[in-house]
């Protein structure tokens, strides 16, 4: 009993005497306040007939951007403000200008993501959101979306050179604009101050625009008023066309020089275009959805690396094939020299060519011998005549002995 009557003496000196679990006096009024705000207060009743919430974003960042899935998983900070005359106070009664309560004490617009992509699209309000109200009764409740996901409609026709749209659309879900109208702070639309930016994506501009549709509610003849926050974005190509398009142009280029090569060289050679085009087509497949409205550029252009890896290999069987055990044809000889035009390539002439080259060498051998054994005779018939002239002139000339001796018999 003693002991008892101890104890409930300690727990007297230390509610009483020590001030144990009490407020400081300063802070007395606020919790006045506080309780006087709150006591019949009803968090489910609208504080006006129409409530006019302005809503304002602050972006943070863009996490990740999924092709495939078509989804934007995004970071930012989104705002509200409406009246609550319920909420508001005489500040000669209080020397108190905010207050900090509890957002589930509170009554609240019930916001949510339209185009979300998750299982509730609601903002996330836990035991711990507080929302800031000034004694004109204005309330202001900041919630951090840290992960909000949302569809995304994205055109990749021209990747990696393609700039996409992608918005975070809000709306009250189950009050029309009859009961809760939204609008956009034409101050301080979105605040990208703390953006980050995101390694594939710039951003190239924000906007927020009020969109009308139509309202749920089958029994009420109004609209739903939808916040959307726009943001433009561009791709940055520097990675995709290093790991991408300027990889496959050097296949391009490989293959072209493959027509210098022998041809087993060759072959092997285009079967290993073949493979790493495989490869790069069904990695950038897997980025993107299935979709058969329209063909991609990259796409595009994989398939003319395909096809001219295809016709060269084609190119090469047949050249070897008429170069080792038949004749080529003279319209693919003509084709021939025009590639080694442009390839500088070296192709050998054809069996026609060669045998037309050896006829014409027979012709001029046969002419020359012809015209060396014209002149030939030509020479032989001069010196015949000569030899002939000779011979008449020495018949004619009468030795000078023989006319000494005429004539000493004539004197005699």
């Amino acid at each position: 009993m003693i002991k008892l009557l101890g104890f409930v003496s300690l727990l007297c000196y230390l509610f009483y005497f020590c001030n144990c679990g009490s407020l400081p006096t300063s802070q007395q009024p606020e919790q006045d306040l506080i309780t006087a705000l709150l006591i019949g207060y009803n968090r489910n009743i609208r504080p006006y007939d129409q409530v006019s919430v302005d809503i304002t974003a602050s972006l943070q960042q863009i996490v990740a951007i999924d092709e495939k899935q078509q989804i934007m998983t995004s970071s930012s900070f989104i705002s509200q403000t409406w009246f609550d005359d319920r909420l508001s106070w005489n500040t000669s009664n209080y020397s108190i200008t905010v207050v900090m309560l509890p957002v589930k004490s509170l009554w609240i617009p019930d916001t949510m993501i339209l185009n979300s992509a998750d299982a509730s699209g609601y903002l996330t309000v836990s035991d711990y959101s507080l929302a800031s109200v000034y004694y004109t009764g204005q309330v202001y409740m900041i919630l951090p979306a840290l992960t909000v996901r949302t569809r995304c409609n994205l055109f990749v026709r021209k990747f990696p050179f393609d700039k996409q749209m992608c918005s975070i659309n809000l709306t009250a879900w189950s009050q029309g604009s009859n009961r809760i109208l939204y609008t956009e702070n034409n101050s301080l639309v979105i605040d990208i101050s703390g953006y980050n930016e995101h390694p594939l994506w710039k951003l190239d501009g924000t906007d927020m625009i009020v969109m009308q549709a139509e309202d749920r509610a089958p029994f009420e003849d109004t609209y739903n008023a939808i916040i959307s926050i726009q943001l433009y974005l561009q791709r940055k190509p520097l990675f995709f066309m290093m790991n991408g398009i300027f990889a496959c142009f050097i296949l391009n280029c490989v293959t072209l020089l493959s027509y210098s090569l022998p041809f087993a060289s060759q072959i092997g050679l285009c079967m290993i275009c073949f493979m790493t085009y495989s490869v790069y087509s069904l990695n950038f497949s897997s980025l993107f959805p299935q979709q058969s409205e329209y063909l991609m550029m990259i796409t595009l252009y994989f398939l003319l690396s395909i096809c001219w890896t295809l016709i060269s290999m084609l190119w090469f069987i047949i050249y070897n094939y008429f170069t080792t055990k038949a004749e080529m044809p003279k319209s693919l000889y003509i084709f021939c020299g025009l590639l080694q035009r442009m390839f500088f390539c070296c192709f050998p002439s054809s069996k026609q060519d060669q045998q037309k080259n050896f006829t014409a060498d027979n012709n001029e051998i046969k002419n020359f011998a012809n015209n060396e054994a014209t002149n030939i005779d030509k020479q032989q018939g001069i010196s015949i005549e000569n030899m002939e002239s000779i011979r008449t002139n020495s018949n004619k000339v009468k030795p000078i002995e023989t006319e000494t001796a005429n004539a000493g018999v004539w004197h005699e």
